[in-house]
């Protein structure tokens, strides 16, 4: 769901629902700034992009250097720097040079011709880029703006970096209560090509409203933005599970008046998750898990290599069904409806699922640090699969099969399967695609869900734990929430 960039001034009133707030450094002092950073943080729970000036010949009441910002930005603790008129990716470079040992991105402001013309170099210079129609159009031309704010879109979403479409988004409502229909399709269409960002500018920088104007803007987005889709992996044999996998997966196994498959579909469906936004991957005795989805809009696809592929082919095959973003769940795993609530309420691009814990050997073993999924010291010389190797006293918790994907996360993960499918390693771990991000920079964060109940099934003794323990609890604490809402109802 693409979220919401609003400029700030110091008469600006406190926003709500903001996702980040952009800085002008063309205008103020060096204590304006990060008086505005600090609140915005504090005060508006929103990150904070700094625009850099650089070669601004335009209006502007200071004549501060980029290093002089730049010092301000690191001390304010600004997440984004926007760079002005960003001709080549070299420009990038130069930047990023300067901001090295911080963890501030750089989004390059696509508003010359020139920048046009080294779109490639730019975007794969830049952590995102922003589109800035008002110079931009005056550079190409206003009857070209159209087809290239979709090409650069595009090229965005293929690298996996973030793209803002800026300028003039609901600019009536500078004044106005009410937006132009003009104005909701324009938010909408950029939306629906694949922005990750829209931006208000004068809006509510020096508009009479700014909180009704994010309000108006978030409800066209919450109306035209795909909801995300969910992928259930079932397309495993289940060997470790005896006759009870016999012909069908253990999605599939009765764990108490309901199947496993049962109860991943209530927590979807109650996380928003709607039917038709569901696929199940299955292989082995697709036709039981057909029968049981029978006059529902979930989709079934059918792995047909499944006894010789992994989990990581099975996504590979329906990647362009779920590009736009989507929520992957192990088809043998039973939990409880919190923790997807958890996962989907993190707003990072590449969310996982793990409890910190003392793993076992058979452990989908994951390290970390601050937040953030690591690699371990040795992990080279670790052999194949490294999650499953990883030594235990090392693990800093367990990866529990489920994981969410926005749009960007979803683009680098299909990237990376692209890249072992060509090397034609079909049995690969959906955790192996993890490692490979992760050593190339990739923030895939961690979601910590110790207190949730949850289990996997690849035994008999797992099943048997799910049936007496887990399940049991699930249900009861479903029970208490839904008795929660009635009363406050």
């Amino acid at each position: 769901m693409a979220k919401i960039i609003a400029t700030i001034s110091p008469a600006t009133e406190d926003l709500e629902g903001i996702d980040v707030g952009r800085i002008n450094g063309s205008f103020g002092t060096k204590e304006d700034m990060a008086a505005l950073a600090r609140r915005i943080i504090g005060k508006m729970k929103a990150r904070v992009l700094l625009d850099l000036p650089r070669s601004r010949s335009k209006k502007r009441t200071n004549s501060y250097t980029d290093d002089e910002l730049i010092e301000v930005a690191r001390k304010a603790g600004v997440s984004l720097l926007g760079l002005s008129y960003v001709r080549s990716g070299e420009e990038v470079r130069e930047i990023r040079q300067k901001v090295a040992g911080c963890d501030i991105k750089l989004i390059s402001k696509i508003e010359v011709r020139e920048a046009e013309e080294n779109l490639d170099d730019i975007i794969k210079a830049s952590d995102g880029v922003m589109i800035d129609r008002g110079d931009l159009a005056a550079a190409v031309g206003f009857e070209k703006l159209p087809r290239l704010q979709k090409r650069i879109i595009r090229k965005s979403n293929d690298h996996g970096k973030a793209v803002i479409v800026a300028t003039e988004m609901l600019a009536s409502m500078v004044n106005d209560t009410e937006p132009t229909k003009a104005e909701v399709l324009d938010i909408a269409n950029a939306v629906s090509e694949g922005a990750d960002y829209v931006m208000l500018s004068e809006e509510t920088a020096v508009g009479r409203h700014p909180n009704h104007v994010v309000r108006t803007m978030k409800r066209v987005i919450d109306e035209v933005s795909e909801k995300y889709k969910a992928i259930i992996l079932a397309a495993g044999s289940g060997s470790g599970l005896g006759s009870i996998t016999a012909e069908h997966h253990v999605c599939l196994a009765d764990i108490g008046g309901k199947t496993i498959l049962d109860t991943q579909l209530d927590a979807l469906t109650r996380n928003g998750v709607h039917e038709e936004d569901i696929i199940i991957a299955a292989g082995k005795g697709d036709s039981y898990i057909r029968e049981r989805v029978a006059g529902t809009d979930i989709n079934v696809m059918f792995n047909p290599w499944y006894e010789s592929t992994n989990m990581l082919t099975t996504i590979w095959l329906v990647k362009e069904q779920i590009r736009n973003g989507f929520i992957v769940v192990y088809g043998d795993i039973v939990f409880e409806p919190r923790i997807l609530e958890k996962v989907i309420a993190n707003k990072n691009d590449i969310v996982l699922a793990v409890e910190e814990k003392t793993c076992d050997e058979e452990d989908e073993k994951v390290c970390a640090a601050g937040g953030i999924m690591t690699l371990h010291a040795d992990y080279a010389l670790l052999p194949e699969p490294r999650h499953k190797c990883l030594p235990v006293d090392d693990a800093y918790g367990e990866f529990i099969g489920i994981a969410k994907f926005n749009r960007q996360g979803a683009a680098l993960l299909g990237k990376e399967m692209d890249r072992i499918m060509y090397e034609q390693k079909f049995h690969s771990y959906l955790m192996t695609a993890f490692e490979r991000l992760a050593a190339k920079g990739v923030r895939l964060n961690i979601e910590k869900i110790n207190g949730c109940l949850w289990n996997d099934n690849d035994t008999i003794h797992d099943l048997k734990k799910t049936r007496e323990d887990i399940y049991p609890g699930i249900k009861q604490r479903i029970k208490d929430i839904n008795g929660r809402s009635e009363r406050t109802q």
